[in-house]
């Protein structure tokens, strides 16, 4: 099962506690920061938000991208689009024209699904070696019903 379609959100409390670039953020972008992971964690595209045109209204990346998550968050879009601004300027996410994203959910995203992928692969042969061996089996299984019945009718008689 790939990470986006968990429950619950892999936060690394040390990453939080020791990230330097984090460290330099007010209060309000570690709130903003928080929610914006578990909305990151619901993306198709595991850690990354992508931008409709629909949002596109402002000159201002980041008040476009606090305007598409706004309803999301406890937050004003003015707090929302400080803490995105101020989080950027930091490295810790990173904002394109048309995307918003951090780093290490889009890594671990990736190998979430060539994982997935893996185990998909080696279960369906799995299931395929079982389903032969079961076919085979069957034959020896028929057979060994045929002798018990000889058995019994021996024994009857």
């Amino acid at each position: 099962m790939s990470l986006h379609n968990q429950p619950y959100l892999p936060l690394y409390i040390q990453d939080i506690l020791t990230d330097e670039k984090l460290v330099l953020c007010s209060a309000s972008a570690h709130g903003v920061y928080l929610r914006l992971l578990c909305i990151l964690h619901k993306q198709k595209t595991y850690g990354k938000i992508f931008l409709s045109p629909k949002f596109r209204i402002n000159e201002n990346i980041c008040y476009n991208f606090a305007s598409l998550v706004a309803k999301q968050m406890p937050f004003n879009i003015t707090e929302i689009q400080s803490a995105l601004q101020e989080l950027s300027d930091e490295d810790v996410i990173q904002i394109t024209e048309t995307t918003l994203s951090q780093k290490r959910m889009v890594k671990d995203g990736k190998i979430s699904e060539i994982r997935a992928l893996a185990g998909r692969k080696g279960g369906k042969q799995k299931a395929s070696k079982m389903s032969s061996k079961k076919l085979a089996g069957t034959e020896y299984e028929n057979e060994y019903e045929n002798e018990y019945e000889n058995e019994d009718e021996n024994e009857d008689n």
